[in-house]
C-alpha cells in the first residue's frame, strides 16, 4: 500500500531528540541508561521499520531450511532458530537489538567522558544506529568489533581475537575487525594520518580495477560483488563530505585532543583509517559505508572533547550546538528516504510509518 508522509509520523523521532535534550540538560548517572531504554525500545517494539525487516520475517515464516541454507553466519543462525522454535518473529529485533545496543552501553560508558554526546553521534550519523535497524548482523559484529579495542588496548590478545570470531560469526565482514590491532599497535602521528586521509583520494580508481581485474574469480569476491558491486545503489551524498569535515577537523585539532586525553591518538588513527576505507571504496558507496563504519564508529568517543578544544567558558555553548547539530543531522537523513520515495527512487522510506509489531502478529 503505497504510503503518504505526514509530519507527525516523526512522533518516535521526536521522543528521541526530546530525551537527549532532557539528557542534555539533566545529566545524571542514569543518563546513560535511559537513553539506552528509549533506543532498546524503540528497536524492540517496532515493525516494518528498517530496510531488511521484512526479508528476515519472511525467512522465519518460511522455516528452518531458509534459515539453514547458509545465508546466515552460526550465531545469527542460533538467534533465528530460537525465534522460530519460539514461534514469535519480533525475538529476532530483541535480540539483536538488546545485544548491540548493550555493547553501546558497556563500552561509552568504560571510554567517554560525555556519555550523552557519545550516544548522541551514535544515534545520528547514519551508519551506526539508523544502519542497525536495517543491518541487524553486520551492525552487531561492528559493535563487537569496537568493544574489541578493549583487548586490543590493554594486550589480551587471545580475548581480542576471540572477540573478532565472534563478530565473524554473526556476520563475515566482522574479520576485517582484526585491522584494530596494527592500528592500535602500530605508532600512527599525526603526519602519517595526513598522508593516509589525502591519499586515499587517489586509490578508489586503482582499487576497482584491482578487484575486478584480479579477485573477481573468487568466491567470495563473487558474492560480495553480487550483494553489493552490482546493487542498485543511490549515489554518494553530501553526507560523505560530512565524515571528510569529522576526518579533518581531528587532523587539525590533532594536538589538543592528544593532549586531553592520549587515547584519542588511536581513537583518530582507527577513525582516520576508516574514512581511508570509505574512499578506497567509494565505488560502490554502500559496502563504503558499511566496512568503514567499523573504524569510524570509534568517532563516538572523540565528539565530547569538542567543547573542551576551546576556552572553559564555551564548553556548554558548544556542546549545546552539537546536539542541536547532531539532532538536525537526524532528521536531514529521514528527510532524505522520504524525498528518496516520494521520487520514487526508493521502494519504501524504511524508517517510516513507525508500526508495532503486535498489531501485525
Amino acid at each position: 500500500m503505497p504510503y503518504t508522509f505526514s509530519f507527525f509520523d516523526l512522533w518516535p523521532y521526536l521522543i528521541i531528540g526530546l530525551v537527549f535534550i532532557l539528557c542534555i540538560f539533566n545529566k545524571t548517572i542514569y543518563s546513560s541508561r535511559i537513553i539506552f531504554f528509549t533506543l532498546f525500545l524503540f528497536c524492540a517494539l517496532r515493525y516494518d521499520v528498517g530496510w531488511d525487516y521484512t526479508s528476515y520475517v519472511s525467512d522465519f515464516e518460511n522455516g528452518y531450511l531458509a534459515v539453514l541454507n547458509g545465508r546466515y553466519e552460526p550465531l545469527s543462525t542460533v538467534i533465528m532458530l530460537i525465534s522460530i522454535v519460539l514461534n514469535f518473529y519480533p525475538l529476532i529485533f530483541i535480540l539483536f537489538s538488546l545485544i548491540t545496543l548493550k555493547l553501546v552501553f558497556d563500552i561509552i560508558n568504560k571510554y567517554s567522558i560525555n556519555p550523552v554526546i557519545s550516544w548522541l553521534v551514535f544515534y545520528a550519523l547514519p551508519l551506526f544506529f539508523f544502519a542497525s535497524l536495517s543491518t541487524l548482523r553486520q551492525s552487531l559484529a561492528t559493535v563487537i568489533v569496537v568493544y574489541s579495542f578493549k583487548y586490543a588496548i590493554e594486550k589480551k590478545y587471545i580475548k581480542f581475537f576471540i572477540s573478532i570470531i565472534i563478530a565473524y560469526m554473526f556476520h563475515s565482514s566482522g574479520i576485517v575487525g582484526v585491522l584494530i590491532l596494527p592500528l592500535v599497535i602500530l605508532p600512527i602521528n599525526k603526519s602519517l594520518n595526513y598522508v593516509l586521509f589525502i591519499s586515499s583520494f587517489f586509490l578508489a580508481a586503482l582499487t576497482k580495477s584491482v578487484f575486478t581485474t584480479y579477485f573477481s574469480d573468487f568466491s567470495v569476491f563473487e558474492r560480495f560483488q553480487e550483494y553489493y558491486l552490482d546493487a542498485d545503489t543511490a549515489s554518494s551524498t553530501t553526507l560523505q563530505y560530512l565524515y571528510y569535515f569529522i576526518a579533518l577537523f581531528n587532523l587539525i585539532f590533532y594536538d589538543k585532543l592528544v593532549n586531553l586525553n592520549v587515547l584519542n591518538k588511536k581513537f583518530i588513527a582507527i577513525s582516520t583509517f576508516g574514512v581511508v576505507i570509505f574512499n578506497i571504496l567509494s565505488f560502490e558507496p554502500i559496502s563504503a559505508s558499511r566496512i568503514s563504519a567499523f573504524f569510524l564508529m570509534f568517532w563516538i568517543f572523540i565528539f565530547p572533547y569538542y567543547s573542551r578544544l576551546f576556552q572553559t567558558k564555551y564548553e556548554k555553548v558548544i556542546e549545546l550546538v552539537l546536539l542541536v547539530l547532531l539532532i538536525t543531522l537526524s532528521f536531514y537523513y529521514l528527510n532524505m528516504y522520504i524525498d528518496s520515495y516520494e521520487n520514487k527512487i526508493q521502494e519504501k522510506v524504511s524508517f517510516l510509518p513507525y508500526q508495532f509489531w503486535w498489531n501485525n502478529l
